[in-house]
């Protein structure tokens, strides 16, 4: 199970890593970014940066669940796996629209849970 878990923990490095590199090459203004977050932070420090700052904390996140998953018992292991393989596919999806310039089934949902929670927090 662990091998797994590492297994897992490798594509979600290498598919974030797909996100930051489309991002950076796809994106030009703040404004394009889906995520409103992600967006005020770009506004607020540049899109380099920001894109960089989040990607660490993503990152970070992905490392520190790893070895909980690891120390963790075959239940943990099995939720991070699971997980990890559908963010791991929704990343890969992300960085696929950020590549063609179009969503996709899989980053429609996203765009409109975003845009959904900027309305919220802009009021």
């Amino acid at each position: 199970m662990q091998v797994y878990v590492y297994l897992v923990s490798g594509l979600l490095i290498i598919t974030k890593l797909a996100d930051i590199v489309t991002t950076l090459q796809g994106i030009r203004t703040p404004s394009q970014e889906k995520n409103p977050y992600v967006g005020f932070l770009m506004k607020r420090i540049g899109i380099q940066k920001a894109v960089w700052i989040v990607s660490f904390l993503v990152l970070l996140i992905i490392g520190i669940s790893a070895i909980a998953a690891l120390k963790g018992g075959t239940l943990i292991q099995a939720l991070f796996i699971v997980l990890g393989t559908i963010i791991s596919f929704l990343q890969a999806a992300v960085a696929y629209a950020n590549r063609t310039q179009r969503s996709n089934l899989f980053t429609r949902p996203i765009a409109v849970t975003y845009l959904a929670l900027s309305r919220v927090f802009r009021k």
